[in-house]
């Protein structure tokens, strides 16, 4: 019994031999450990270079705020137009304005030129040229265009010789032609003679006052309608008898017309004057 005792307490005494043991092996773990960060400081350029390469860094967003010193990680907005981008690209966009603060009066803030987008579905706008409003030039009539527009008549008026004797002279007018050939030259009638016809002693027989109403052909006969004027004539019988002739020769001048009928304001009258001319019935130029 004696002697188990002894070599069980010979066994509980070597018990504190694993204290001596575990020391060493952490001193040789922190070795280790010193060794392996001492290999990873002096290898670190290469270790970010395969990273970097690998992408494995990309996994991992750095949320760390970067210093304002590296133009590359600041915001865009934040830098200068003369700044390119770090990978060459083309210039940075200008910066946006920022938003105005709510408090206080609205601030109105103009958007930049480049963020206005032209509308596509507008046509676009054309440069139109000025152009200076003249008065336009007066068209010239062509000689074509003035043989159209005037027509030679047949007038007839008075010559008085020193005797007194009463004599008719047909003259040709260059008058203004119409639908109503008949008309124009009726009108230049009463105009009287020209001041070339006056200087061969023409005149007219026609009342001054006396206006032409209406000229119109039925058949072979003209009728003429005068204003009450052509009823007084100072020069007596022969002064009705010349101013009739005048009208009557120089309407039947055109080949259509054979007599003449003269109205007195739209009817027919008896005679003409006081002194009893005959007007009641067509007069052709052998009435005379």
């Amino acid at each position: 019994m004696a002697q188990r005792k002894t070599s069980t307490r010979s066994r509980s005494g070597s018990g504190t031999d694993p204290k001596p043991r575990s020391g060493a092996g952490c001193l040789i773990w922190l070795v280790l450990l010193l060794i392996t960060l001492l290999l990873f400081v002096l290898n670190w350029d290469r270790i970010r270079e395969t990273i970097s390469s690998t992408g494995f860094a990309d996994a991992f967003p750095d949320r760390r705020v970067a210093p304002a010193e590296d133009p590359e990680l600041l915001p865009q907005e934040t830098l200068p137009d003369s700044i390119p981008k770090g990978d060459g690209s083309a210039p940075a966009a200008p910066p946006q304005p920022k938003p105005a603060p709510t408090t206080g009066s609205p601030v109105f803030v103009p958007a930049p030129v480049d963020a206005v987008k032209p509308d596509s579905s507008q046509p676009p706008v054309r440069a139109v040229p000025t152009v200076v409003d003249r008065p336009a030039d007066k068209p010239t009539a062509t000689p074509m265009e003035q043989v159209q527009t005037t027509r030679i008549a047949k007038l007839y008026f008075i010559q008085v010789d020193d005797d007194g004797a009463i004599s008719r002279h047909e003259v040709k007018r260059t008058v203004s032609s119409s639908d109503f050939p008949l008309t124009d030259a009726l009108n230049a009638l009463l105009a009287g003679p020209s001041a070339d016809e006056l200087s061969r002693n023409y005149i007219t027989l026609i009342p001054t006052d006396t206006r032409l109403l209406s000229a119109q052909v039925r058949g072979s006969t003209a009728y003429v309608d005068f204003s009450e004027a052509f009823m007084y004539n100072r020069y007596g019988i022969e002064g009705y008898a010349g101013q009739l002739k005048q009208v009557v020769y120089t309407a039947t001048s055109f080949p259509t017309v054979k007599d003449v009928q003269i109205l007195i304001e739209g009817s027919k009258r008896d005679f003409l004057g006081g002194e009893g001319v005959f007007i009641g019935k067509p007069l052709a130029r052998a009435s005379f």
